[in-house]
């Protein structure tokens, strides 16, 4: 009896140690990527990495960009901006006021709210088209290309990074250069998906915040913690429950699992800018089951995930933490 050939297993390209065996596989363009994680600083990372055409072309399906800033349907952007409203009022606990960059800007909208409250705001993008959006619809000071070197030391009071840390390729770098930048006793603000989270247990490859491949790296909060600590960072607030994240990432993860096509509501709640670009037909039975589970799903992922918050397993975690 022939051997069974064994999967080659990667090493961790944060501190060199091996990967455990694989827990979550998918399939993208005709291609498996799987998440690992490592045995030495506990953070899941994805493996095979996507070559950096084969990341631009994922970015430009429409999912990321849109000229006119609106990402979502009307009444959506109008929850999203209150509740970016409550984000601000949480780092004003901290500083009052001063100057904020706001790394992977994306769209300008977190930065221009903070503007309008009379912070100095500057935002990061990693490439001029994505800073050209925020630039446009704002009118807020964006820079392109790499954060290392971009800054002047202890420049800033504020730095955040909004689910950003997950599509890098050097996270702990980031880390460290945020560290430079930031004022002494500045704060740092990262959110990133939990893959140590109930939904993500639950639903696995199903998960609708796992986006491998463009998720790079995947966190959990003692990894992201033990992270941030290693960069001399002082956390002081984890949150394990975002309101425009967490019941939703539940409801699109169980709406996954039923066998509808995968993240049919996200792509049906999008602006028609970014169903435009994105386009993809949708069978009718999709839609008879989406119509069927809808209500049954939604009442469930809010209960979901405050039982998941309650026990540390929030499928997002946000944490505050301070220069040391």
């Amino acid at each position: 009896m022939q051997s069974e050939t064994k999967r080659t297993i990667p090493i961790c390209r944060l501190c060199d140690k091996e990967s455990e065996t694989i827990s979550f596989d998918k399939i993208k363009d005709n291609k498996t990527y799987g998440a690992y994680e490592c045995q030495g600083c506990k953070i899941w990372f994805t493996h095979p990495v996507p070559s950096s055409d084969e990341l631009s072309e994922f970015y430009s399906t429409g999912n990321y960009r849109a000229e006119t800033g609106k990402r979502f349907v009307p009444i959506l952007e109008k929850i999203i901006y209150f509740l970016t409203i409550r984000k601000r009022n949480r780092i004003k606990r901290y500083v009052k006021k001063g100057r904020i960059l706001d790394i992977g800007c994306g769209r300008g909208l977190f930065l221009n709210i903070m503007k309008q409250d009379g912070w100095n705001v500057v935002g990061q993008e990693f490439d001029e088209k994505s800073a050209y959006y925020s630039i446009s619809n704002y009118g807020i000071d964006v820079r392109a290309g790499s954060l290392e070197g971009k800054f002047e030391s202890e420049s800033f009071d504020v730095v955040n990074i909004n689910h950003v840390l997950e599509h890098l390729e050097k996270p702990g770098e980031t880390l460290a250069e945020c560290y430079r930048i930031l004022k002494k006793s500045g704060l740092l603000v990262v959110a990133v998906p939990n893959i140590d989270s109930f939904q993500a247990m639950f639903g696995k490859c199903n998960w609708f915040q796992l986006d491998i491949p463009i998720h790079l790296f995947h966190f959990s909060s003692q990894s992201l913690v033990k992270l941030l600590e290693k960069k001399s960072f002082k956390v002081n607030l984890i949150r394990h429950f975002k309101f425009e994240y967490n019941p939703f990432g539940w409801l699109q993860t169980m709406l996954n699992a039923s066998g509808i096509q995968e993240n049919l509501l996200y792509d049906l709640l999008k602006s028609s800018e970014l169903k435009k670009n994105n386009q993809k037909p949708i069978p009718f039975l999709d839609y008879f089951k989406l119509f069927f589970l809808f209500p049954l799903f939604l009442p469930l992922s809010f209960l979901l995930s405050i039982i998941e918050a309650a026990f540390h397993k929030g499928g997002t975690i946000e944490i505050y933490s301070i220069k040391k």
